[in-house]
């Protein structure tokens, strides 16, 4: 599904990431997930002593109907989540910094994410970041900023330039860099970038901490997973629960199915609880969004029960059973 290549077979990618790893002198440590306090979501160390939650709030308007993200943000944090996803793209930066003061939680205690709109350039990303993303959230710093994709314009999207502005990449990426050495932010990371254009950046002696991408039941793809975590990259999905990606045609399993009611059942869960956790297991930190209390209180808790290995293994098999099947965020 993604649109990320294999190098020959998973044995192949594997070696050919281990070989540049090594050659490169990169420390790629394993990524530990431990069990959090307070709402249970489970964190991720990504690297330089910084942890992650592995469940994040989206702030995209169309993925928050109903409510304001202002008003959708605040109850998300008052609610125990910590993690919030944001970009300049979205236009909700100003909205997601009020509900992140009228909060009450402190700095801190959260882990904000948000995105540079692309291979913008060095000076561009510096800019964009110091005067705009930070004014317009009200915060010091952000724990992660990621380039939100490899290709310059949205026809593009997600990947298919290819090797095409590779020094583009490369230069933002340095912007990135610029700005942890400088405190603004903690880690950086990618976004919708393929293994190719990944390779790149570790080829230059880079290392990304988070690649997000596309990843949902019915669309995934476990080679590409295993060659970001060779590289010690964590992967976060965007589209978690598949609701968004209906209009661009792609496959996945609706929280609707049949298939995935049933299990669900079976530990008095919801569906959105188990995708959730499906993914977290392998290894996948999801982006959810809602207005609804319940829902937000109810995806917190999807890690206080654990699905077995052959539950995992069957919800890996799903494919999307009817594509006319309303998709729920």
């Amino acid at each position: 599904p993604l649109s990320a290549p294999r190098v020959h077979s998973r044995l192949g990618a594997m070696a050919v990431l281990a070989k540049m790893s090594a050659v490169l002198g990169l420390a790629l440590a394993s990524r530990a997930v431990v069990v959090a306090s307070g709402a249970g979501v489970p964190d991720a160390d990504i690297g330089f002593g910084v942890s992650m939650p592995m469940l994040a709030f989206g702030t995209m308007t169309m993925s928050n109907k109903g409510c304001t993200v202002e008003g959708a943000v605040e109850q998300w944090i008052r609610l125990g989540g910590r993690h919030i996803d944001m970009s300049l793209l979205y236009k909700t930066q100003p909205d997601a910094g009020r509900g992140i003061k009228a909060s009450g939680v402190p700095r801190k205690e959260l882990f904000l994410t948000t995105k540079v709109e692309g291979p913008i350039g060095y000076n561009a990303t510096i800019d964009q970041v110091i005067n705009q993303d930070l004014p317009q959230v009200g915060v010091d710093y952000f724990d992660l900023l990621i380039i939100h994709f490899p290709c310059p314009t949205m026809a593009d999207f997600p990947n298919k330039c290819g090797s095409k502005f590779k020094q583009e990449r490369l230069d933002t990426w340095r912007g990135l860099e610029y700005l942890k050495s400088t405190g603004k932010v903690r880690a950086i990371g990618i976004s919708n970038f393929n293994t190719e254009q990944t390779m790149e950046l570790i080829g230059a002696g880079y290392r990304p901490m988070v690649n997000q991408v596309q990843w949902h039941l019915g669309y995934h793809n476990d080679t590409f997973l295993e060659e970001m975590s060779a590289l010690g990259i964590i992967v976060e999905a965007w589209a978690s629960l598949a609701g968004p990606t209906k209009s661009h045609n792609i496959p996945g399993v609706s929280l609707g199915d049949a298939r995935l009611m049933t299990l669900a059942a079976k530990y008095n869960a919801s569906t959105a609880q188990v995708a959730l956790q499906w993914s977290v297991n392998k290894g996948v930190a999801p982006v959810t969004a809602t207005c609804v209390a319940d829902h937000a209180v109810s995806d917190l808790k999807a890690f206080d029960f654990k699905l077995t290995e052959q539950d995992m293994t069957y919800l890996d098999s799903l494919k999307e059973e009817d594509p006319s099947m309303e998709m729920i965020v």
